[in-house]
Order: structure tokens, then sequence, then C-alpha cells
């Protein structure tokens, strides 16, 4: 009997976490490696098992603080959407894409190896070549509609 009320305090715990650092049971799923479903199962009436459950307190310990609400910006670029948490995605407009790739190709670069570069000089005001610190693991092409 125990055991359920450390996971109810836990599901609560995990709960507060998300909802400060603006995460879902998406975000949760992608994690741990399984559906969404399992998740939000977890959280309704199953227990978290061990080894994911490790996994969820590890993250919430190590990942920084989400910003506070009122200094958070509500509005953003136009035609940009960013999520980032251990990684970062950043959703553009076709236009916008376009407009990238143009200036990748006129410096002789990727659209990874410039995003990576502008990331890096945001980080340490530098201009040197990043390509060897970051790394693209993912990049989704805008669909034609």
């Amino acid at each position: 009997m125990a055991h359920s009320a450390e996971q109810a305090e836990f599901k609560v715990e995990v709960k507060r976490w998300l909802k400060s650092h603006r995460l879902d049971y998406r975000w949760v799923a992608e994690q741990c490696g399984v559906s969404e479903i399992t998740v939000r199962n977890w959280m309704s009436q199953k227990n978290i098992p061990p080894l994911k459950q490790q996994l969820l307190e590890k993250v919430m310990v190590q990942m920084p603080s989400a910003m506070p609400a009122e200094l958070a910006p509500e509005a953003e670029v136009p035609g940009v959407r960013v999520n980032a948490t251990f990684a970062l995605t950043v959703q553009i407009t076709p236009e916008m894409y376009t407009r990238l790739a143009e200036r990748a190709a006129a410096q002789g670069l990727t659209m990874e190896a410039l995003v990576a570069q502008a990331i890096h000089g945001l980080v340490n005001d530098t201009e040197t070549d990043s390509a060897a610190v970051l790394r693209s693991r993912k990049v989704i092409l805008p669909t034609n509609q």
C-alpha cells in the first residue's frame, strides 16, 4: 500500500513539474520511448515502471527550471515556432525555409550548418565554425500544401 502512495505522490510531482516547464505527456512519452497513451495510463491508473520513474526523476532534477510565465515571450517571430527542451525544434514557413536555404547555399553551407553556426554564435558570441560542435539529428522539410 505504501508503494501506491509513493506512486501517487510522484505522479502529482510529475504533473506539477510538467506544467511548470510547459511540457506534456507526449514529451514524457518521447523521453521514455513509449506511446502517449501509455504515459496517460501510468498517470491515471497504472504504476510507472521503476526504470521509467528513475529516468523521469533524473530529467526533473537535471533540467533547468522553466522561465517564469511573466518573462516568457508571448509574441514570436511570424512564421517561426520554437520548442526547446533537451532538443530544439524550429518550425518555419516554406517561404522562410527557402530564404534560409538560399542563404546557406550562398555561404557554401548546409541548412544544418547554418543553423548550428547561428546558435553557436548566440551562445558564444563568436563566428567560428561550429559544425564540429553542434550536429543536427533531425530535419523536417516543409510539405507542399
